[in-house]
């Protein structure tokens, strides 16, 4: 590439940097966030001036609150250490006579999560693992990343359990626990979300920790989900007795859900602040979704599918510190020969340092 060439292109990459790191800013937080002049940038030439209109443009667009119900927190970081317990659940309806409910052993896990204005990122480990207690020799872990602003949120999830599950009940009937190995699934996902009464309600401030809800104030919702998930239930690996118990037309097959879900998500959530430094919040989701892959097939195709999801959290806000609770409920339909409802419930306490 002649020299002159590769000038021009380093100076076309270099602006583009500028413009993508202001509008990334913009996108994640209020102005306050920045620590240098945006009117002395604006000085240096017309495209560093219109980087900062952009930026500004962008800013108000994401992040405009009415301060007399929200307000950010006055940081730009937070670190927050959690304990959680959370647990896989599926429930078989064969048919009207032939219905199954299984759970995992709960997974206690430590964790961090390290946050920079709206973006954060954490990360689970297993505490039964690490001491020699169920799943010692398997695995079973989950791993997130968010980004939310006033206006919408996005966030990738993953799960994984080769734990094992224990059968709870047979025919609507509690029994004794029965343990089934024969279960593998793993799942990741993408959801973004819009707040349509961003102005006033900040989901942030309930299950981020990320704002504070200064009045109480509720808000509808959608967005749109992607999620990839594998489920095997390999029913040679059941007890003789429970074998034998299977309808005709399972017996000697293997339950298998391979592909991915397209959605949309509805619904509404609610932040009440019973005092001061107190916030409860509640969210609901509907999730009618599309899935396309296998499924107790050697072809590929399509299915229909309804998610619902409820999270409830608390939060206590003082000065820098803060203490919260979050626990979330996802429920899964999976419409074939037969019906599986397939869902996950975890509860996480966390305390956190704003800086």
């Amino acid at each position: 590439m002649p020299l002159f060439q590769e000038n021009i292109y380093r100076n076309t990459m270099i602006k583009r940097l500028w413009f993508m790191v202001l509008i990334v800013i913009a996108c994640t937080n209020a102005s306050y966030a920045l620590s240098f002049d945006l009117d002395t940038i604006a000085s240096k030439g017309r495209f560093l001036n219109f980087c900062v209109s952009a930026y500004r443009f962008t800013d108000k667009f994401f992040n405009e609150i009415d301060t007399a119900y929200v307000c950010p927190t006055g940081y730009r970081w937070n670190l927050k250490f959690r304990a959680s317990s959370w647990t896989d659940f599926n429930g078989f309806y064969f048919d009207g006579n032939h219905q199954m409910g299984m759970l995992s052993p709960f997974c206690t896990s430590i964790g961090a999560d390290v946050q920079f204005m709206a973006v954060s990122i954490g990360y689970d480990i297993n505490v039964n693992k690490i001491f020699g207690g169920s799943g010692k020799d398997r695995s079973k872990s989950r791993f997130s990343f968010e980004f939310s602003s006033a206006l919408l949120s996005g966030r990738y999830y993953s799960i994984k359990n080769d734990d094992g599950m224990n059968i709870k009940y047979i025919d609507k009937k509690l029994i004794d626990e029965i343990p089934f190995p024969g279960v593998k699934s793993s799942t990741w996902g993408i959801d973004l979300t819009y707040y349509f009464n961003h102005h006033r309600y900040s989901n942030q401030a309930a299950f981020s920790f990320g704002k504070i809800q200064k009045r109480s104030q509720g808000s509808f919702m959608v967005g749109v989900t992607y999620q990839s998930q594998k489920l095997h239930f390999d029913f040679s690996k059941l007890p003789e007795d429970m074998q034998d118990w299977l309808p005709e037309k399972w017996k000697g097959r293997d339950y298998n859900s391979d592909g991915y879900n397209i959605g949309l998500s509805g619904g509404y959530g609610h932040n009440w602040v019973v005092r001061k430094k107190f916030t409860f919040g509640v969210t609901g989701l509907v999730i009618p979704s599309l899935h396309y892959g296998l499924l107790n097939s050697e072809d590929k195709g399509y299915s229909f599918r309804m998610n619902y999801r409820l999270n409830a959290s608390a939060v206590w806000n003082h000065n820098r510190w803060f203490i919260g609770a979050v626990a979330r409920w996802d429920v899964g339909f999976i419409y074939s020969e037969s019906t599986l409802a397939n869902g996950l419930f975890s509860l996480e306490t966390k305390i956190g340092w704003r800086f």
